[in-house]
């Protein structure tokens, strides 16, 4: 697994690669589903999204990021630095 990074794709490796007979996933470059924190703001994100009346000025919308970082996120964000196969909320 190299995300398709530039360095993962360079000829040096590619030839290691094909000696030491070692086959590619196909790996989609950048996808939101395979990076961990794209889940954390978008859990956030849903969770602000979701208060009732909705922020109408910077200053409320700033306090409902805290309140729901504070009330879930540390959790979330604990998961993702173990490294975690998944998130059990």
């Amino acid at each position: 697994m190299d995300f398709n990074a530039r360095p993962h794709r360079a000829n040096l490796v590619d030839e290691y690669y094909e000696e030491e007979e070692i086959l590619r996933m196909d790996w989609p470059a950048m996808s939101p589903d395979l990076n961990p924190i794209e889940h954390v703001w978008g859990a956030l994100g849903r969770r602000v999204a979701a208060h009732q009346p909705p922020s109408r000025t910077l200053s409320t919308l700033r306090n409902a990021l805290l309140q729901e970082w504070k009330q879930g996120m540390p959790r979330r964000c604990d998961c993702v630095a173990m490294r975690s196969n998944h998130t059990p909320y």
